[in-house]
């Protein structure tokens, strides 16, 4: 056998050719791969690059997936610490990007995907297929490894998938290997997307788009499950399959349905110790497997030939159990199963545990695309909407195989070619091969499909205990979503900003089914409108490999976002008349609703959604004093001197916050670390001392400060870094934390605040004016609109011209650091901001511009992603060393530069209020908007951000 030798902490291990990282050192019997940020260790848990619980740091490039990285002759691995880097690590080069037109991409190249691209390719099309592993096959039709260590006979399954490579390699396909798609979006010459791989990173332009990525494997929620030694079933299989690896001494396997009885058989042909093999279903002779076997009498065969097997090794069989818990300090010591009939329970030691609780379609390309989903009556599981052919509501794009919902690899076959024959006709390329046939074979494998599962049909499992992991990535218990969930959270976006669940690595794949059952148990129906947002990148991407210099905006992309219910309407409004209507329940709305209600007013603030749902809560959360670097000089709009006038504003705005925080006895997250901008040149510092000459004059302290200073403040600043201008009174924030706060106080002062009202016209009445929503009218003396980039739509409705623009904005997530940004950061001659959170991930801005889509919903823009990247590893380079983890894009406010605030001009009783600079002048805003709301008078030092000044 060819043997590699390589290094892991320090030792020397040996490994196969062929073997991943993580197949390498589990032979060796070497487990553990990591520590999370709570100090609790890490290890290779899914197998198929979901969890990324298996990171470890290769040759000194941390975030690489051990289960899907290659051993490589004299490879260094290190386990990799979130709360630390290991010496010397070195980031990542962006690869080298290449362009590729095709008439249909194929994502996913399992029996699904392969199957479209033979059919499309045979038939003349262009065929690119994309999938991030090394080798063509999939989940099912994984081959062999070139050192696999067990017997080198191949079995069917092998032999099957080794033809039908065969065939799509000579059908003249284009297969392009260990490509991760980060970006998918439909454009005007039909999609584009975008993946990234060790060497070489594409951009796909295609007409059509077939995504065949498959499913994963929902993990057997219970106590000790995130425990190292504790794998899916998926997993264990590929150790066993592909590489002839035992994952364990002493081995328990529980599931529900065959597969655990083939990984069973095939661990037995390795002499592996297998304690039990458990399953939730009680699968037993009768018409079920009858209908099993008329339908395919060769898979009824292989499944005969499985127990067989477990009879000869004699191991256990326990229908009607399952796992209930499994006991350990830092690995897997021992599993308890429960007879699911009487409540009986087993206990069993071991060192490793494989379980499975079923399998989820991998949603994130089909949401990405635009394709509707929908939640499943039966079994509660999302999927996307597609017919029989894999045809979705989204032209141009068909789902094939599991990708769609599960059904196995003959439906997934059957289903990749019926894809194909859709997308030619499509495509308007001819094709000779037979629908009908291709649709009975479809039914076939339904058929058998329906059989098996009405053999192994087990009663649903019963809810998880409250000291159960729910979300594995954040380390959240299922009691803290419960409480979380009885304390007013209906639906998962916001369970999501009160627990941290979902925000991790595996972007909620895990904990959001879990969290849709316990959604489901306390009596809310949370549909999947609700779901977490798809991300992009689309899987959790190495930061550094994304960075790429692109040039910067010289003004901001105006977006025209929609006015639009978030949710159907909801009971009628529980109140038709007020003194104060505000319009908007963001952080300005809902600080005017506290003052207005303190006041003794009364008070209805409406939303189109939930309180810190928009602008407010996609917010970065910087405080900002000085000003940023496109609000002074040649780039301000004017001459910046309303800009400069703001600041005192913010300064003020900034103490009221702490003055909230201590009178509510809340914590916003707040913290005041001092700001820094940055200087690379002598030009740069030429204008940092001009800026704070300039604040100086309006009472704002900052100074210049030479390079060794901004490297004792911030020791990962670039050795390019110069100069800066520090400014010791700005800070950071947490809006998912301080808006809600708010809006509990301005309750608890009387305030009404209606969610999901939208509000679809103002009117006057007599002296007054009513505003109208789908769940009533409300009359109101008074109204104020602060509805920040939708304010010139709320105008209109009154005939009011508005000054105030919508544009779209984003911000970028890194995974958990070791601290590097200790302190606000900008730059004075780009654009940047960045903070590093409580969690210790990094937040990424600047105003990089979003774009607004033809639902008028904002969206990231893929080179604003790789350019604002480009300039924050360029200012701190040890960010190119993490992972980008999720991104998003809020709709801002566009003036010009400065608030607004104050009555609009010919209609006595409207005040508008709008923001600039984000959500440091939030609680100022409002509570000054509420005084003039109220009183119909502005402070004078107010006066200038009326109205008046567009003339």
């Amino acid at each position: 056998m060819d043997e590699l030798t390589f290094h892991f902490d320090g030792r020397s291990y040996s490994a196969n050719r062929g073997d991943s990282i993580a197949a390498a050192l589990s032979a060796a019997g070497v487990h553990t791969l990591g520590t999370r940020r709570s100090g609790r260790p890490r290890a290779a848990f899914c197998g198929m690059g979901v969890c990324h619980d298996c990171l470890v740091t290769v040759d000194s490039v941390r975030g690489e997936r051990a289960c899907m990285t290659r051993v490589r002759q004299g490879m260094t691995v290190q386990r990799e610490d979130e709360r630390s880097f290991a010496d010397g690590t070195k980031a990542p080069r962006p690869a080298t990007s290449e362009a590729i037109n095709a008439d249909l991409a194929i994502i996913g190249a399992g029996p699904a995907g392969l199957s479209a691209a033979l059919g499309a390719a045979d038939a003349g099309a262009d065929v690119v297929v994309l999938d991030e592993r090394g080798e063509a096959g999939g989940q099912y039709y994984k081959p062999r490894s070139e050192g696999h260590r067990g017997s080198t006979l191949l079995d069917r399954q092998h032999l099957r998938g080794k033809a039908l490579r065969a065939k799509v390699s000579a059908s003249g396909a284009r297969f392009i290997a260990g490509q991760s798609v980060w970006f998918a979006r439909r454009n005007e010459a039909g999609f584009e997307i975008r993946t990234l791989g060790q060497e070489r990173a594409y951009r796909v332009q295609s007409r059509a788009v077939i995504i065949a990525t498959g499913a994963y494997e929902r993990p057997a929620m219970v106590p000790g499950w995130t425990l190292p030694g504790v794998m899916t079933i998926g997993s264990a299989q590929t150790l066993v399959r592909r590489y002839g690896v035992v994952p364990g001494k002493r081995i328990l396997i529980a599931g529900h349905g065959p597969l655990g009885m083939q990984l069973a058989s095939e661990l037995a042909d390795l002499n592996a110790d297998m304690v039990a093999l458990a399953d939730r279903g009680r699968p037993a002779p009768g018409l079920a497997l009858l209908s099993a076997a008329l339908a395919d009498p060769r898979l009824v065969a292989d499944g005969a030939a499985y127990r067989l097997a477990l009879m000869r090794a004699r191991t256990p069989f326990l229908s009607g159990w399952e796992l209930c818990r499994i006991e350990g300090e830092d690995r897997a010591e021992a599993a308890v199963l429960r007879q699911i009939s009487t409540g009986k329970e087993k206990r069993f030691e071991v060192d490793c545990v494989v379980a499975g609780d079923g399998f989820a379609a991998q949603l994130e390309l089909a949401r990405l695309l635009d394709v509707p989903v929908k939640t499943d009556v039966t079994t509660g599981d999302v999927r996307p909407m597609r017919q029989a052919d894999g045809t979705t509501p989204t032209p141009g794009v068909w789902i094939a195989g599991d990708a769609g919902g599960l059904g196995g690899a003959q439906i997934a076959t059957r289903q990749g070619e019926l894809s194909a024959l859709s997308a030619l006709q499509y495509l308007g390329i001819p094709s000779s091969a037979d629908t009908k046939r291709a649709m009975r074979n479809l039914n076939w494998a339904q058929r058998f499909q329906s059989a098996l599962w009405s053999m192994y049909r087990a009663p649903a499992r019963g809810p998880i205990c409250d000291q159960t992991i729910l979300c594995r990535c954040e380390e959240v218990s299922a009691g803290t979503a419960r409480a979380a969930i009885a304390d007013g959270a209906d639906d998962p976006a916001v369970l999501k900003r009160k627990t941290r669940i979902g925000m991790g690595r595996c972007q909620g794949r895990y904990c959001l089914p879990q969290a849709l059952k316990l959604f489901d148990a306390a009596g809310i129906k949370a549909d999947s409108s609700a779901l977490f947002a798809p991300q992009i990148p689309a899987r959790p991407t190495q930061l550094g490999a994304l960075a790429l210099e692109k040039p910067e905006w010289g003004g901001h992309r105006e977006g025209a976002p929609a006015i639009r219910p978030d949710r159907a309407a909801l009971a009628p409004m529980p109140v038709e008349a007020a003194d104060l209507v505000i319009i908007g329940a963001g952080v300005t709305g809902v600080s005017a609703a506290l003052y207005a209600a303190r006041a003794g007013a009364k008070v209805v603030c409406v939303d189109r959604g939930r309180v810190n749902g928009e602008a407010s809560g996609g917010n970065a959360g910087s405080l900002h004093l000085q000003l940023l670097s496109w609000d002074f000089g040649g780039k301000a709009v004017g001459d910046g001197s309303l800009q400069l006038q703001t600041l005192p504003l913010q300064q003020e705005s900034i103490a009221l916050w702490r003055e909230l925080e201590s009178e509510l006895d809340v914590d916003f997250e707040m913290a005041v670390t001092g700001g820094l901008m940055v200087a690379e040149d002598t030009d740069q510092i030429r204008f940092l001392i001009a800026k704070v000459e300039a604040e100086a004059r309006v009472g704002i302290h900052t100074e210049v400060i030479d390079g060794a200073r901004v490297r004792e403040i911030a020791p990962a600043v670039s050795d390019e870094i110069v100069a800066a201008a520090w400014c010791p009174d700005e800070g950071k924030i947490d809006p998912l934390v301080a808006t809600p706060l708010l809006a509990k106080a301005a309750r608890a002062a009387g305030a009404q605040i209606e969610e999901f009202a939208p509000v679809t016209g103002v009117a006057r009445n007599g002296s007054g004016y009513v505003v109208d929503t789908p769940r009533g009218t409300i009359k109101a003396a008074r109204v104020l609109i602060a509805t920040g980039g939708w304010s010139c739509q709320l105008g209109s409705m009154l005939g009011a011209e508005l000054p105030i623009r919508g544009a779209p904005l984003q911000m970028v997530v890194t995974a958990p650091s070791p601290p590097l940004v200790p302190c606000l950061l900008a730059h004075a001659d780009r654009h940047l901001s960045m903070k590093q959170a409580a969690s210790g991930s990094i937040i990424i801005g600047g105003a990089w511009p979003g774009n607004t889509n033809h639902q008028g919903c904002s969206e990231v823009l893929p080179d604003s992603l790789e350019g604002n990247l480009w300039v924050a590893a360029r200012t701190v380079p040890d960010v190119a060393n993490l992972q980008v983890i999720r991104s998003w894009a809020a709709m801002n406010i566009d003036i010009d530069g400065a608030p607004l605030l104050g009555s609009v001009p010919g209609f006595a009783g409207i005040t508008v209020a709008a923001t600039a600079n984000g959500y440091t002048l939030g609680p100022l805003m409002g509570r000054e908007a509420a005084n003039i709301a109220l009183s119909g008078r502005a402070r004078q030092d107010l006066e200038g951000f009326s109205l008046d000044r567009f003339g």
